[in-house]
């Protein structure tokens, strides 16, 4: 048999004429051994020596196969000697040389020899086997081959995050938020209010204002203001140049004689012509255009936009008055105002609520958003102390009387200090005035600011 080196393939053994065996260079992923024929395998004698890294036999135990070729025995797949390393099936590579003899016996090992002999089959294919660090010719490298999802036997799996840095990162996310919502809060600045009392000189009044009457009488203005008419007569509540409401003020003996409000009534041009009166439950005066209406609870439409309620229903003014059953009268009338009766036995309480803006004046004040021009000597200056000749809408005046206790008032030390300026304006506003109408009105003078006068009177031992 002999041993050449073929072109491109390693190594080949001849073992016959006509037949040769090529042996795969190392490039190659796996050694194998093919028996090919042809004339091109037929080699004559000599020795082939393969070059560093061609010489290779492969298969546990180095044993080849070889042939009967001519001039003598050669036995192929000789084991690899000088510096080849074959372990354990593994594959030896090196510099080793063939021998092959053209003329007689050649054997590369022992083991070899016996395997020629004997006839023994080729050893099986070259594997790739572990031979120890700084031993082996070879390093491992894995490489991986997609074939689809769900077709295979591994995947990329990431590792799971572990939950106590979530929680850990949430927490502290929340602790940054809530800091932030702190520092970044807007917090209240402390100021110094200063109150004061406005003094308008064009008035931008409310949308809507309250004006109440109660008692003996309290009153309260559109403005806040707190008047107070004790003088016996009639009077303006309101007026402007359209809306006319008046109001009579008369003792009683639970007041001393000391003003009450006894009546009202209200007219003007926005009435339409239309007068409407009411009284105490004593009076039994409730008038439409001075006739009798509503003797019993109804309604009744005087006419466009005005209406008249009589019911039991309402929110009182003086809630002391809770204890007594209701019998209140609701007055809706043009250019939005309400007026609100509640009739007592020998009394009346109201309530008047109306649109600013129409330039009124009167015990209700004068809607300008200055509580301090609306005191009583203010008012009756700015209107009078009474209604003049030919303005009153009520049928008839009523008879003024002073009780004792109004006497003693009036010359009590208080009112005999503002006795002369007192009656120079009583005067000025009721010219003409009979004694007990001017005794009324310096009365309101003197005690007008003193809205708790009954109980000064008390006071006195009056």
């Amino acid at each position: 048999a002999l041993l050449a080196q073929a072109p491109g393939s390693g190594f080949v053994l001849a073992p016959s004429p006509g037949l040769f065996l090529a042996v795969r260079p190392p490039s190659e992923s796996a050694m194998s051994f093919q028996y090919q024929t042809g004339v091109a395998g037929v080699q004559a004698g000599g020795v082939a020596v393969g070059g560093s890294g061609r010489a290779m036999v492969g298969g546990v135990g180095g044993v080849g196969v070889g042939g009967v070729g001519v001039g003598g025995v050669g036995v192929g797949g000789a084991r690899v000697v000088g510096g080849g390393v074959v372990g354990g099936g593994g594959m030896g590579v090196g510099p080793g040389v063939g021998v092959g003899v053209g003329g007689g016996a050649s054997c590369g090992t022992a083991e070899n020899c016996v395997a020629a002999c004997v006839c023994a089959p080729p050893p099986g294919p070259a594997v790739m086997t572990f031979v120890g660090q700084g031993v082996g010719d070879y390093s491992t490298e894995t490489n991986y081959k997609y074939v689809g999802m769900g077709r295979g036997d591994l995947a990329m799996v990431a590792p799971s995050r572990m939950i106590w840095g979530r929680v850990a990162c949430v927490s502290i996310s929340l602790a940054v938020l809530l800091i932030l919502v702190i520092l970044l809060w807007p917090h209240p600045f402390t100021t110094t209010t200063t109150t004061f009392v406005p003094h308008w000189t064009t008035t931008p009044p409310p949308h809507h204002g309250e004006c109440t009457f109660w008692g003996d009488p309290h009153l309260k203005t559109f403005d806040g203001s707190r008047p107070s008419f004790y003088g016996a007569g009639e009077a303006w509540v309101i007026k402007s140049s359209t809306i006319s409401i008046q109001a009579r003020y008369m003792g009683t003996k639970y007041t001393k004689g000391l003003a009450a409000t006894n009546a009202i009534v209200v007219g003007g041009s926005f009435m339409q012509g239309h007068t409407i009166e009411v009284g105490t439950l004593e009076s039994r005066v409730l008038l439409i255009d001075n006739q009798p209406a509503l003797q019993s609870f109804g309604t009744v439409h005087v006419a466009a936009g005005i209406t008249v309620t009589y019911n039991q229903a309402g929110n009182l003014v003086d809630a002391a008055a809770g204890v007594w059953s209701k019998h209140v009268v609701h007055m809706e009338l043009p250019s939005g105002v309400r007026v609100t009766v509640f009739r007592w036995n020998n009394y009346i309480d109201l309530r008047i609520t109306m649109p600013g803006g129409h330039h009124i004046d009167g015990a209700c004040g004068n809607f300008n958003g200055n509580p301090a021009d609306d005191t009583t000597e203010a008012i009756q200056q700015r209107v009078g102390a009474r209604v003049g000749p030919g303005d009153l809408l009520f049928r008839s005046r009523a008879t003024v009387h002073i009780s004792a206790t109004e006497q003693a008032l009036l010359a009590s030390p208080q009112c005999r200090a503002k006795y002369t300026t007192a009656y120079a304006a009583c005067q000025a506003e009721l010219p003409g005035a009979h004694k007990s109408a001017m005794d009324a009105c310096i009365l309101d003078h003197c005690y007008g600011s003193n809205e708790h006068t009954l109980r000064y009177a008390k006071g006195m031992g009056l």
